[in-house]
């Protein structure tokens, strides 16, 4: 049977001196196995499939198992993403995000549309640090974690203006009027900014986002904060994050 889909490649490995097989993350949120013939000869059909991150229309046949690729046709290029080495880095963490959560044989179409999403958003100029921050809240659920920063774990007020504290014993924020040396305990600064940023973006549709247009010393700290709950909650290290860290 032929199909076309929209997709992503998210996996490759060598098969034959010029063939390899590559996995895709289709639109329908589904990971199809794919023979590429061909794939290593410099004068290949598919040797856009070697030129970055893009979104592609792919054309194969299947039937059982492994399917073989047919044609392939470039949907979104995202030129932007891939010349620029840091937009680059900040979106291979957004893949890496994405592709490790995937489960065999279940169907995340969410996960395609934050993916494409975050690229999206890159593309057009928000800050990349921030839209990891935006994929990473959106996927924390997907690790066994959760983020609680709108309300104070102690007294349950609600007004972001009074959080500077989140705290590893409560697993929320903490208001300035019940921070003291025992509700403080395991507790880390964080500024009300980002604070509510995570919330903004923890709540908000994915479709109902057009840009993110915060400063860079916010978008840092807001991943820096976000990482934190990462390490707490999923114990999940992702390698791109130590790419980014490495220069």
């Amino acid at each position: 049977m032929i199909y076309q889909q929209k997709g992503v490649m998210i996996r490759q490995t060598n098969y034959s001196e010029s063939s390899r097989i590559i996995t895709i993350l289709t639109e329908e949120g589904g990971q199809v196995p794919l023979m590429v013939r061909g794939f290593n000869k410099p004068n290949s059909p598919f040797i856009v499939l070697r030129q970055g991150i893009k979104e592609f229309l792919f054309t194969y046949t299947r039937f059982k198992g492994m399917g073989t690729l047919n044609e392939v046709d470039e949907v979104q290029p995202f030129k932007k993403v891939n010349a620029d080495f840091d937009i680059y880095s900040h979106a291979s963490y957004v893949m890496e995000l994405v592709i490790r959560a995937l489960e065999e044989d279940v169907l995340h179409d969410s996960f395609y549309r934050l993916l494409i999403k975050s690229l999206k958003l890159m593309e057009e100029g928000s800050q990349p640090a921030g839209v990891v921050a935006f994929c990473a809240i959106k996927m924390l659920p997907y690790y066994g974690g959760e983020l609680n920063v709108t309300e104070c774990a102690v007294c349950g007020s609600k007004n972001n203006r009074n959080f500077f504290n989140y705290s590893f014993k409560y697993h929320s924020v903490i208001c300035s009027a019940c921070m003291n040396d025992e509700t403080g305990a395991r507790s880390v600064p964080v500024t009300n900014r980002v604070l509510y940023l995570a919330g903004y973006m923890k709540h908000v549709a994915v479709t109902n986002v057009d840009s993110i247009k915060i400063s860079e010393e916010n978008a840092g700290s807001l991943l820096k904060f976000v990482e934190l709950i990462y390490d707490e909650y999923t114990g999940v290290y992702f390698k791109s994050r130590k790419l980014l860290q490495s220069y």
